[in-house]
């Protein structure tokens, strides 16, 4: 009876691991390579297959230090890759067909893109009273109003022009401008995203 009992659990045990290498044989591989947009390997970039017919069958993997990545464990079907890493944009494949028990080695590099920088631009000039340019007047901004800090400090450059980049979101900024011989002045501004701003700052000659 015991030697019975061995043999049927041996026998189960054969089945499970014929079962289990093939279901391993009919998996299938995708890999591949991921970089910056004319740029270099880019690491740790997350990447998600997703069956379109069901959107279950989901893999997950990263791309290591060369930027290669390799997701297995895929059932046969059509799949999406999509393709993440904080400061680029999210890259999204057309469906891939994939074929159970194949490796798939992808001939394009996958090539991401950097986030648009989002800024709002305040320029403009400063002249003395007598609309004469001023070169090398020092011109500071600073936001007021909603507690945030930011502040810059520059030189006016030829023709007394001056420029700066804020963040991408409503506030408003103070420009002060002082020059060697003359009264200092400021001038607020509110800006919106990705708005330009123009200025003049006229400095009256100190007394």
């Amino acid at each position: 009876m015991k030697l019975k009992m061995i043999y049927a659990m041996l026998s189960q045990i054969v089945l499970l691991l014929t079962l289990t290498a093939s279901a391993e044989a009919q998996q299938a591989t995708v890999k591949g390579k991921v970089k910056e947009q004319g740029g270099k390997a880019l690491a740790g970039v997350a990447i998600r297959a997703v069956n379109a017919a069901n959107q279950k069958d989901v893999r997950e993997t990263k791309s290591d230090t060369k930027g290669e990545f390799e997701v297995a464990g895929l059932g046969g079907g059509d799949y999406v890759f999509t393709f993440e890493l904080m400061g680029f944009k999210t890259f999204v494949t057309r469906r891939l067909e994939v074929k159970a028990g194949d490796t798939i080695k992808l001939k394009t590099t996958i090539e991401m893109a950097r986030e648009r920088e989002a800024y709002s631009m305040i320029d403009g000039a400063i002249f003395s009273s007598e609309g004469f340019s001023l070169p090398n007047a020092t011109v500071v901004i600073e936001r007021i109003g909603d507690g945030k800090r930011f502040k810059q400090e520059k030189t006016a450059e030829e023709g007394g022009a001056f420029k700066f980049r804020v963040p991408a979101e409503k506030a408003t900024y103070r420009i002060t401008a002082t020059a060697r011989g003359f009264q200092s002045a400021s001038q607020e501004v509110e800006v919106v995203p990705d708005e330009m701003r123009h200025i003049a700052l006229s400095l009256e000659r100190a007394k």
